[in-house]
């Protein structure tokens, strides 16, 4: 079974449908619960089994109670996504001490520990696949994004890196996926301008589409990818190659 952060819309509605399709319990969760349900019912109407959990990522009590409830109801957690994530487009002399925490509390601080939670169930059936959604602001440092959003996606990178280290023997993987800007409502914090800006960027002259990453989260996540570990996948039309 799969559990799927900010899966509510964009990237993340994209992987938790990817990952029903290949026959996962999926796990839709998000701070916006009625939106998360929404997801869950639609993939329940398609016939897949699907549930949706309200939670805020940032808050490290509730993900804990949210990762026992999830495992005490199916009895395991094979598949955990990352994607939640908050960006902000504010300049550095504008940066307040709260924007920086709250960005790098759901951005990154909540991916490790649901990831601490998750392990232990991992290790017991030495299986397990941990996929964090990094993004292209974390490997060339952002361009609209705010930096506190860049610094959270770096050390995004950081954690998978290390956290696939510590658990290979385990037979747990850890990867990152870092796909350039990609079509969704948070791109609502973006001008026209900007956007067509962006678009100039990418070699293939468009944004990702929540898709794009879906597609290889679902292979991270497959049997066929378990001697992937610590790996950093780009998905960005060529616009970053490192």
């Amino acid at each position: 079974m799969a559990v799927v952060t900010g899966a509510a819309q964009g990237i993340g509605r994209a992987c938790a449908e990817r990952l029903a399709e290949q026959g996962l319990v999926t796990v839709v969760t998000d701070v916006r619960i009625a939106a998360a349900e929404e997801v869950a019912a639609g993939l329940r109407r398609k016939g897949y089994a699907s549930r949706s959990l309200p939670l805020d990522v940032a808050d490290v009590p509730a993900a804990t109670a949210a990762i026992a409830a999830v495992a005490k109801e199916f009895g395991r957690v094979d598949v955990l996504v990352n994607n939640a994530g908050i960006l902000h487009t504010t300049p550095i002399a504008a940066i307040t001490e709260a924007e920086w925490d709250r960005i790098l509390a759901v951005n990154l601080k909540g991916a490790f520990f649901l990831s601490q939670q998750v392990l232990p169930h991992m290790h017991a059936r030495r299986w397990g696949r941990i996929i964090n959604i990094a993004s292209i602001a974390g490997r060339m440092g952002g361009y609209g994004s705010g930096l506190a959003y860049s610094a959270s996606k770096a050390g995004i990178i950081g954690l998978t890196r290390g956290m696939a280290r510590h658990v290979a023997e385990f037979g747990v993987t850890v990867n990152a996926v870092a796909p350039t800007t990609t079509v969704s409502p948070i791109l609502e914090k973006f001008s026209a301008k900007q956007l067509e800006e962006l678009r100039q960027c990418v070699p293939m002259k468009r944004l990702g589409e929540p898709q794009d990453t879906a597609a290889v989260v679902r292979f991270l996540a497959s049997e066929e990818a378990g001697f992937v570990t610590g790996a950093v996948v780009d998905v960005n039309g060529g616009m970053f190659m490192g």
